[in-house]
C-alpha cells in the first residue's frame, strides 16, 4: 500500500467515526432511538415562549418524550388568529390522561423551555394523533409588568405608613399608642393578677 493510499486510508476512518459519533451524540441529546416506538400528539397554543424543536416534554416532572416539530397557523375557527402547532413525540407506554394541563415552563430563570403535562385524574387518555388546547405561558413583559404594579403598591403602603397612614402607620408613629402600652405594660408588672382574673358575669 502507497503512502498516500495509507492516509487517505486514516481520513476516511476518521471522517467515518466522526459521523458515528455525531449521530450517536444527536439520538443521545434527544433521547430517541432509531427503533424505539411512540406516537404522535399535537398542541396549539397561542404563544410558544421561545420554545425550540428537539425540546424535552415532561409529564409530572418526568422525561416523556420531545418535540418533533413546530409550526406557525392562522386558525380560522378562532377569528384567524395566529396560533403555534407543537408536535410532540411521546415514549410508548406514557399514558396522558385527557384531562391533563399543556403549558410550557423553563428549567429555572434561564434555563432551556420545554413542554410541561400535569397530569390529570381522567381514565381516558389521549390517542396517537389527538389535538390538545395548551396553556399559554405568560410573557415575560406581563410579568415584568406585574413586578412593576406590585412594586408601586409596596413604595406607596411604605410611604403612607411613614406619613402615619392607615392603622399600621398610626401604631408606628402616633405617640399616644407607645405612652398606653408602656401604662399597660408596667401595670401589669405590678399587679400581675389582673393577667389572670376574669369578672364574674
Amino acid at each position: 500500500m502507497s503512502r498516500e493510499s495509507h492516509l487517505e486510508l486514516k481520513v476516511g476512518s476518521f471522517v467515518l467515526l466522526a459521523l458515528i459519533g455525531l449521530s450517536y451524540f444527536m439520538f443521545s441529546v434527544s433521547n430517541l432511538s432509531l427503533f424505539e416506538k411512540g406516537r404522535a400528539l399535537q398542541a396549539v397554543f397561542g404563544f410558544a415562549n421561545g420554545l425550540k424543536e428537539a425540546a424535552p416534554v415532561r409529564l409530572a416532572g418526568v422525561e416523556a418524550g420531545l418535540v418533533k416539530k413546530m409550526e406557525v397557523f392562522t386558525d380560522d375557527n378562532d377569528n384567524k388568529r395566529t396560533k403555534v402547532s407543537v408536535t410532540m413525540w411521546i415514549k410508548q407506554g406514557v399514558e396522558i390522561p385527557v384531562d391533563s394541563k399543556v403549558t410550557i415552563n423553563q428549567l429555572g430563570l434561564l434555563g432551556e423551555k420545554y413542554v410541561e403535562i400535569m397530569p390529570g385524574t381522567s381514565t381516558e387518555f389521549f390517542k396517537d394523533g389527538a389535538v390538545i388546547v395548551g396553556h399559554d405561558p405568560v410573557p415575560m413583559e406581563k410579568l415584568s409588568e406585574r413586578v412593576n404594579a406590585l412594586t408601586d403598591k409596596l413604595e406607596t403602603t411604605i410611604d403612607n405608613i411613614n406619613k402615619g397612614q392607615g392603622t399600621i402607620g398610626k401604631f408606628l408613629t402616633d405617640e399616644s399608642i407607645y405612652r398606653n402600652l408602656d401604662e399597660l405594660t408596667a401595670d401589669l408588672k405590678a399587679n400581675p393578677w389582673k393577667l389572670l382574673y376574669r369578672p364574674k358575669k
